[in-house]
């Protein structure tokens, strides 16, 4: 498999991932207090595992730039996902919660940096990565500070439209093939 192969399928990973999580989050609002849903905590679940194809793609495209850097951002960010789906992301009375909105607004703000310096994506990518991570790491001192729930939950769902916007618009770009990214030998 080609590096152009892998960038195209981080794209197709990029916008299945945002419509699932765009569906989970439907159905974990639509249930109130309740706690989560089982089918929307299955949809938001797969979203993040299959956000990894894109953060693959990522690595690709950024490794030759940075590799460190990248590698320590794709990093965090797969350790904060996978420590992710084993609490209820809605408890923010959690101890975990505050490392891992950290280790979100690192990955992001990492990523963000390396795509906005970057010769093979755009800018606004890199901003709206940017602007995840700047926003994530806002949350923190709330998720500390034992702000009410509500506001926890809203303040990450003003997190939500960047990221949303960095994964279809990293989607969008990785299927028009615009990264360039050379064939390792």
């Amino acid at each position: 498999m080609n590096n152009q192969s892998i960038i195209r399928y981080g794209g197709i990973a990029a916008i299945v991932s945002t419509v699932l999580y765009v569906v989970s989050m439907v159905f974990w609002m639509g249930a109130g207090t309740s706690g989560p849903p089982p089918l929307a905590q299955t949809l938001y679940v797969a979203s993040q595992l299959i956000f990894f194809v894109t953060l693959v793609a990522l690595y690709f495209i950024h490794r030759d730039e940075s590799p460190t850097l990248v590698l320590v951002g794709v990093l965090v960010l797969v350790v904060s996902i996978v420590a992710s789906l084993f609490i209820d992301p809605t408890d923010a009375s959690n101890p975990v919660m505050p490392l891992l909105t950290l280790g979100y607004a690192v990955g992001a703000l990492i990523l963000g940096w390396l795509a906005y310096r970057s010769p093979k994506l755009t800018k606004g990518i890199g901003i709206a990565a940017l602007i995840t991570g700047v926003m994530s790491l806002f949350m923190v001192p709330f998720i500390v500070g034992g702000a009410s729930a509500d506001l926890v939950g809203m303040l990450n769902l003003g997190v939500t439209v960047p990221y949303l916007v960095w994964l279809v618009w990293l989607g969008v770009y990785f299927l028009q093939g615009k990264t360039a990214v050379p064939q390792s030998a």
